[in-house]
C-alpha cells in the first residue's frame, strides 16, 4: 500500500495500492472486521464484536499506512486501534470485478457428462485414498466437479465404506445405520455403493445419469416443461411399518435452481413420490408431461451410461445429481451384495479446503 486517507463523505478508508490502482473500505466494515484480540479469536476464525454493540455510525480518527506499506494502521475515537494487512484488505475489496471474481469463486464449476463418460470414467485408488492426502483430494475435486467416480481395489469385506468416509469426514447416519444394505429414497447427498458380491448372471448393471446435463437439455428443448418442474413442489414420502419402523416426508422442487439459473439439485425418487400433489387442476396434466418429458430426455441412450460394478469397486456419486438405476438379474445367477453409505456435501466440502490449504492447491 503507498497510502490511505479517510474520505468522510463517502465514510471510507481510500487505500492506493503500490502495484497502482485504489480501493475503499467502509469504516463501520472495518470496525466490524477488527483483527485484534479484543475483537477477533484467530484460532477459531471467529468475530467477537457483536452487531448489536457496534456503532454503526463509527468513523476513524486516523489512518495511515505502516511497516513499509504492508500493513493499514486505523485508530477510533474512543482510542482502540485496528490493523488490517494489505493482502487480507485486498482479498476483500469491494470493487465490482473483486465481488464478480469471489462470486465465480462460491459457483462449483461442474463439467456435464453424458453416456461419453464410459470410455473415461474417472477412476481413483481405495489404498491410496487411505493413505494419500493429494490422493483423497483429487477424488473429492472429481467427485464435485464431474459428480462421479469409480474407487477401485476395494478389499470384498462388508465396512470398507466407513474407511472412505471417516477420510472424508464421517458416515452419515440413517434409520438403517450408517451402512444400510439398500440406499434410501431421500435426497442423501454423497452416495457411495460398495460391490461386495457381484452376480454371475446377465443383469445387475448400475446405470448412471447426468441429471444436471439432462435438465440443461430440457431447459432447451422444452422451456415450459422446465419451468413447471423448477417451480412446483413435490412431496416424498417413505414408509417402513417392520423394523426399524420409519416415516420419512420431503418436499423438493424435482429440478432446484440458484437465483442464477444454474441447476443446483435433482430429485426424481419415481417410487416415492407421494400421490399428493399440491397444484390447480389445470396444472395437473401439463405437471405430468413435464415429468415425461423428463423422463425421456433423462431415459435418452445418449445420456445413459450402464457399467456393471465389479467385485471390490466403489462407484461414488453426487446423489443430488447423478440418478442410479439398476439393470433386472436372475437370482439363479447367485448373490448380489452391495453396501450403501452417505457422507454430507457441507463436511465433504470442508474436507476439500483444508486439503487445499494444506497441500498449497491453487484454485
Amino acid at each position: 500500500m503507498e497510502r490511505a486517507k479517510l474520505d468522510r463523505s463517502s465514510e471510507t478508508v481510500e487505500v492506493e495500492w503500490s502495484a497502482g490502482g485504489v480501493d475503499w473500505f467502509p469504516y463501520v466494515w472495518l470496525r466490524d472486521n477488527c483483527q485484534c484480540s479484543e475483537c477477533f479469536q484467530v484460532d477459531l476464525n471467529k468475530r467477537l464484536v457483536l452487531t448489536s454493540r457496534l456503532d454503526l455510525d463509527v468513523a476513524p480518527d486516523h489512518a495511515n499506512v505502516q511497516d513499509r506499506g504492508s500493513t493499514l494502521h486505523v485508530t477510533w475515537p474512543d482510542g482502540h486501534r485496528s490493523q488490517y494487512d494489505w493482502q487480507w484488505l485486498r482479498d476483500r475489496c469491494f470493487s465490482p470485478q473483486a465481488r464478480a471474481d469471489r462470486e465465480t469463486r462460491w459457483r462449483r464449476k461442474k463439467q456435464l457428462w453424458g453416456a461419453e463418460l464410459f470410455t473415461n470414467l474417472p477412476t481413483a485408488d481405495f489404498p491410496a485414498l487411505l493413505s494419500d492426502d493429494r490422493a483423497l483430494y483429487d477424488f473429492l475435486f472429481l467427485l464435485d466437479t464431474i459428480g462421479l467416480v469409480l474407487v477401485q481395489n476395494v478389499p470384498r469385506q462388508p465396512g470398507q465404506f466407513l474407511q472412505l468416509a471417516n477420510r472424508v469426514a464421517f458416515p452419515k447416519m440413517t434409520f438403517l445405520g450408517s451402512c444400510p444394505e439398500v440406499p434410501l429414497f431421500i435426497a442423501q447427498q454423497v452416495q457411495m455403493m460398495h460391490c461386495i458380491k457381484q452376480t454371475e448372471s446377465e443383469g445387475g448393471a448400475s446405470e448412471l445419469v447426468d441429471a444436471f446435463n439432462a435438465a440443461y437439455q430440457l431447459k432447451q428443448e422444452n422451456p415450459d416443461a422446465f419451468k413447471l418442474l423448477t417451480t412446483v413442489k413435490v412431496n416424498f414420502h417413505r414408509i417402513g411399518k417392520a423394523e426399524p419402523k420409519h416415516h420419512m416426508k420431503e418436499r423438493h422442487h424435482i429440478i432446484s435452481i440458484s437465483d442464477k439459473g444454474e441447476v443446483q439439485k435433482v430429485v426424481c425418487g419415481k417410487h416415492s413420490r407421494d400421490s399428493v400433489l399440491d397444484v390447480p387442476l389445470d396444472q395437473v396434466k401439463p405437471f405430468y408431461r413435464a415429468m415425461r418429458a423428463f423422463d425421456d430426455i433423462l431415459a435418452h441412450p445418449r445420456n445413459c451410461i450402464r457399467y456393471k460394478m465389479k467385485e471390490g469397486d466403489i462407484l461414488a456419486f453426487d446423489n443430488l445429481r447423478v440418478l442410479h438405476d439398476r439393470t433386472a438379474f436372475s437370482l439363479s445367477g447367485g448373490e448380489r451384495h452391495l453396501q450403501v453409505g452417505y457422507v454430507d456435501w457441507d463436511e465433504t466440502y470442508s474436507r476439500m479446503r483444508v486439503l487445499q490449504a494444506e497441500l498449497g492447491i491453487q484454485e
